[in-house]
């Protein structure tokens, strides 16, 4: 066999070696085709660690409503009598919850006071602080805290706000489809409305026309289906009033939530004005029972019952400047409200079955003026002097407001935490989009050298042809951007979620 002639074919199992000079090989599909799988599902595994650590944790705090401070009670001493809100803030969903041991420390004017208890199924609870000297706009600090909490619930400089003294208004009179004849006839009920089942005290006004004596009158009571009325005829009362204008009283019992009354006025054997129309009802109110005038220095004594079965009642006392006294007591048989001494001066009481009715007086929420003390020109024994005064001096919702806000102090660390595993997210997202970048760009220049090695290789002529031809789809660029537009959806939806 000639030396020099190659064999045609080899049993040598071994590869030959490149020659020097030639293209080093492309580096494994395989682990490139693992590292393009690998970091997106890298990515969004480290975005749902961020936001695991920036979802944060249930955050309980509280809240404090203010309202103006009432007249010093009869000692002098003012006192401050604000609600107490406890609630659960998980994750921006936020729900009332009682709390158990409770103590609030106020400070101001170089001295302190401190008030220890339990908010109820509603989250709330009244405080009382007697603060010698304190004055409505005052510094004065509140500090909340609950036991097993190392934290306050709430602390900090509360917030005023400048209310007006309260004016008094004429109680509003029943509206009537009817009114005729010389004597005009009005009725008003005590509270302006009537509670169901429990019997009110009804108001009847007559402004008498010229010649017609107010002895001579008697008004006649024929209620609707619904309404029991105490008696069917009243008189006028004797000697109270200015002349043309005299009162009745009477007790009337809604057992309905719509009724109606009709009330002929008759002088002489012949009737000389009538009234018909519907009477307020508020349903589901409570029915308080109490003294209309109390003695100075006495204390407030009230009885509460309700018309259905309640758990709780929110009682309070406001004068003219503000709020005085309040409680909210648990409702079984009845609830018994004891106010401390009180100043001078009128008063309301208002009773609701919500822990903020007083500042709207809707629904079932009502007030009932009373006083206490002496009141010039007015027999506060005789309900024929006393009731017509208190009529004049009718109720105005009673306004509040956020004192103390504890949440945002105590969700403080959640705030941060959210803010880290945003940063967290983000920046996975960020960096899987360069990785997938990088990788996509490699894959490609990677193509361009195999494709130049087979076009060295070709010897037809084919393959230098195919190379030649532009792409027509921007495959490349195609990739790149559909990329970046799915991590750019992630992090859009992360963004939102924060």
């Amino acid at each position: 066999m000639d030396p020099l002639r190659l064999p045609l074919m080899s049993s040598d199992p071994t590869p030959l070696e490149p020659a020097a000079g030639a293209p080093r090989a492309v580096r494994s599909p395989r682990a490139r085709a693992i590292v393009v799988a690998v970091a997106p599902l890298a990515a969004v595994a480290t975005l749902m660690l961020g936001l695991r650590v920036g979802a944060g944790d249930a955050v309980r705090a509280a809240v404090v409503f203010g309202a103006p401070l009432g007249d010093p009670a009869a000692d002098g001493t003012p006192r401050l009598a604000w609600q107490l809100l406890t609630l659960l803030d998980d994750r921006g969903v936020r729900e009332t919850i009682a709390m158990r041991g409770l103590q609030v420390t106020a400070r101001a004017n170089g001295r302190e006071a401190t008030w220890s208890g339990d908010t109820n199924e509603d989250g709330i609870a009244e405080m009382s602080f007697a603060l010698p000297g304190l004055t409505s706009g005052m510094p004065l600090d509140l500090v909340v805290r609950a036991d097993g909490e190392a934290l306050p619930l709430a602390e900090g400089r509360v917030r005023w706000e400048d209310v007006p003294r309260r004016a008094s208004r004429t109680s509003t009179a029943a509206r009537p489809a009817k009114r005729v004849g010389p004597v005009e006839l009005d009725v008003l009920v005590d509270g302006e409305r009537l509670v169901t089942g429990f019997d009110s005290d009804v108001w009847i006004r007559a402004r008498l026309g010229a010649g017609i004596p107010a002895a001579s009158v008697a008004l006649a009571i024929a209620p609707e289906p619904g309404l029991d009325v105490a008696s069917p005829s009243v008189t006028l009362c004797e000697g109270e009033g200015d002349g043309a204008v005299r009162w009745a009283h009477t007790k009337m019992r809604a057992m309905g939530h719509i009724t109606g009354v009709g009330i002929e006025a008759v002088a002489g054997g012949r009737t000389v004005g009538e009234w018909f129309g519907a009477l307020p009802v508020a349903a589901g109110a409570f029915q308080p029972t109490f003294s209309r005038a109390v003695p100075r220095g006495g204390d407030l004594d009230v009885q509460i019952r309700a018309p259905n079965p309640r758990t709780v009642v929110y009682a309070e006392v406001d004068d003219e400047r503000g709020r005085v006294a309040a409680a909210a007591l648990r409702v079984e048989d009845g609830a018994h409200f004891r106010a401390p001494a009180l100043g001078d001066g009128l008063h309301w009481l208002v009773v609701s079955g919500e822990p903020r009715g007083a500042e709207t007086l809707g629904g079932a929420a009502m007030a009932w003026p009373f006083v206490v003390g002496p009141v010039a020109s007015v027999d506060t024994g005789k309900a024929c002097s006393l009731g017509p005064w208190l009529l004049a001096r009718g109720a105005e919702p009673f306004p509040r407001w956020t004192a103390l806000d504890g949440l945002p102090a105590r969700s403080s660390t959640n705030r941060k935490r959210r803010a880290a595993g945003l940063a967290i997210a983000i920046v996975s997202l960020v960096a899987a989009v360069v990785i997938e970048v990088i990788l996509l760009g490699r894959a490609a220049r990677e193509a361009r050298e195999a494709m130049a090695r087979v076009t060295a290789e070709d010897e037809t002529g084919h393959a230098r042809e195919a190379m030649a031809r532009r792409p027509t789809g921007g495959s490349f660029a195609v990739a790149v951007l559909l990329v970046v537009l799915g991590f750019a959806l992630l992090a859009a939806l992360v963004l939102a979620k924060g």
